[in-house]
């Protein structure tokens, strides 16, 4: 009568210690997350919290994760420091060590890592603002995992997407899941123009600041009677939703700054979701189709911007990170490596719905890009998590399971 009860017992009493037992005897203090904040060719700036006790830090880097290459010390006396002597485009390691008033050490950081950049900003040129946000309008409604996160449907939802973007100043703005958000449109349409604007908003789409930008049209001839000459003009604007595979979309358009007349091609994509091979594969191929029809669109020969949710990041590492190494092999870059500020840059992009943010240390995690190339006279000038916050969490009713990303380029 007595066995079971026992048995269990002692089940319960070897899960509960059984952690413990196969655990350090003492595990090592931290010191908080560190984050690089500032980018430039040869250095990273670095931050994080004050560690209780700590007179002095040395910052450890290294070229490789492992740390087995390249290491370097820097000292500092605070919270912050610059570690210099870098290379281009090579992505580098960091450890903090904190020690007390006596020379102790007293804790270690968990590592960070972060490429110098490898794109300059352009020395003249004028600011661009973009946002790059999926808004999971009616995909979150019918999604369990945001219900259990607490998210509210789209309708409570909206209004918190239609302040974000209007308060984010961007230029420029790719949503994506943005199936049904017309209302959005109606609501930010004093200041944006959007793309496509034929009334069926599908899974990606484009606003663009009408003080700011025009879209590039082109001008068709065609046979007409009643015009002079018998030939009559159409206009049409350089902009398409095209299928990239999969049932994925894209958005484009082609628009001309009204400060400086140079034309430029935004674009906004959401690529296919999940972490299997067969997931990888599909993004490959969307990659590769989105790049092939943008370029064959692309008469005008101008500079392209890409923004949108690619499902895909470092920590998944090189082999199964296909957009990056797609879009790598086309020369472009990641915005997040290339910015000169950062803000917010370990805090991953995706929310899951909730409104504590997922911390990830050592790249970030974003899946939410905006990708450059080199030599197209584009700079980054700063990268920052938006999504609005109130103390340690975001604030509430969350606009998405995803933050917006504010990127202000520098086009020549």
């Amino acid at each position: 009568m007595h066995i079971r009860p026992v048995f269990l017992t002692g089940l319960a009493l070897a899960l509960a210690f059984g952690g413990l037992l196969s655990a350090p005897a003492h595990a090592a203090p931290r010191v908080g997350l560190v984050q690089a904040v500032g980018v430039t060719a040869t250095s990273v700036t670095l931050t994080w919290p004050k560690y209780r006790g700590a007179k002095t830090y040395r910052v450890q880097r290294a070229a490789n994760y492992a740390f087995t290459k390249g290491l370097r010390t820097v000292k500092a006396k605070r919270n912050r420091a610059t570690v210099r002597g870098l290379r281009p485009g090579v992505e580098y390691c960091f450890k903090v060590r904190a020690y007390n008033r006596k020379g102790k050490h007293v804790a270690t950081s968990a590592r960070t890592c972060k490429p110098a950049a490898a794109i300059s900003v352009p020395s003249r040129g004028v600011s661009v603002s973009t946002l790059t946000y999926n808004i999971c309008s009616k995909a979150c409604d019918s999604s369990q995992e945001a219900w259990w996160a607490g998210m509210k449907p789209w309708a409570q939802r909206r209004p918190v997407v239609t302040r974000t973007v209007l308060g984010s100043g961007a230029d420029v703005v790719a949503l994506q899941e943005s199936s049904g958000w017309n209302t959005v449109a109606a609501d930010v349409r004093a200041t944006y123009s959007t793309v496509p604007d034929f009334g069926r908003y599908l899974t990606s789409s484009l606003l663009f600041r009408t003080s700011r930008f025009e879209q590039v049209a082109d001008t068709v001839t065609h046979p007409d009677d009643s015009a002079p000459g018998g030939v009559g003009h159409w206009t049409t604007p350089r902009a398409a939703t095209i299928e990239i595979g999969n049932g994925r979309r894209a958005t484009w358009s082609e628009l001309r700054d009204k400060r400086t007349g140079k034309r430029t091609i935004f674009v906004s994509v959401h690529l296919s979701p999940d972490k299997s091979v067969a997931a990888n594969r599909r993004r490959r191929a969307e990659t590769l189709s989105l790049m092939r029809q943008v370029n064959a669109a692309n008469t005008n020969r101008s500079r392209v911007v890409y923004l949108g949710d690619f499902n895909s990041n470092k920590s998944r590492g090189h082999a199964r990170d296909t957009p990056a190494r797609v879009m790598g092999a086309a020369g472009y870059r990641d915005a997040y490596d290339q910015a000169r500020t950062l803000s917010r840059p370990n805090y991953n992009s995706g929310t899951a719905g909730g409104r504590k943010p997922v911390v990830s240390y050592t790249w970030g995690d974003h899946v939410d890009k905006v990708w450059i190339r080199k030599g197209d006279g584009i700079g980054v000038l700063s990268w920052a998590n938006v999504n609005p916050r109130r103390g340690a969490k975001y604030a509430g009713p969350v606009g998405s399971d995803h933050c917006p990303i504010r990127v202000v380029l520098k086009l020549s």
